[in-house]
């Protein structure tokens, strides 16, 4: 199986970091566990790709394009990570449509492995039609927000457990991976 994971918002945060609290960056975490997920996938015998940009579909041609890079990839799948913001708790997943399909499939390993591994609250699984990385993307894409950066107990976990939730995202893939060739 090949994976594309695109950690979200700018690389190193510039021009967009995306959402900050408790001292930490949503660019940052997002690259770590992308990197780490990436590598825990990879000794599955995955292939990867990783790309991190703010530039989605081709609005900011200074930096690489994550949706058509991820469409010429030949990737079986789409992961996009991030952390949430504006006060909640919990991990949720986004899809482009959740009435079914292998993106709700998929979605639903990924959420019910770091719900059960990093103990995270269950949000679910969301239909977010307006995002750049699920509308134009030709594969099964998912967009985990991990947890809320801006939360004091969801926060120490993204600071604290950055391992777990990549082993979940890995496992929640591989466990995606089973499930479709069954």
């Amino acid at each position: 199986m090949k994976v594309f994971i695109n950690p979200g918002h700018a690389l190193g945060g510039d021009p967009d970091p995306g959402a900050g609290g408790n001292g930490m960056r949503e660019c940052d975490i997002a690259m770590t566990v992308g990197a780490l997920a990436g590598k825990y996938l990879t000794a599955a015998g995955c292939e990867v790709d990783l790309l991190q940009s703010d530039n989605l579909m081709g609005e900011s041609p200074d930096y690489p394009c994550v949706v058509s890079t991820a469409n010429a990839s030949g990737a079986d799948v789409f992961v996009s990570i991030h952390c949430n913001a504006g006060g909640g708790h919990g991990t949720e997943v986004e899809v482009y449509d959740n009435s079914g399909g292998q993106s709700v499939q998929l979605a639903e390993c990924i959420l019910a492995q770091i719900t059960d591994s990093v103990g995270t609250t269950r949000r679910g699984i969301n239909s977010r039609s307006g995002l750049a990385v699920l509308r134009g993307t030709t594969m099964p894409a998912v967009l985990v927000e991990l947890a809320f950066i801006d939360t004091a107990a969801d926060a120490n976990l993204l600071a604290n457990c950055q391992d777990d939730f990549a082993r979940s995202i890995a496992r929640g893939i591989t466990d995606y991976e089973r499930m479709v060739i069954a």
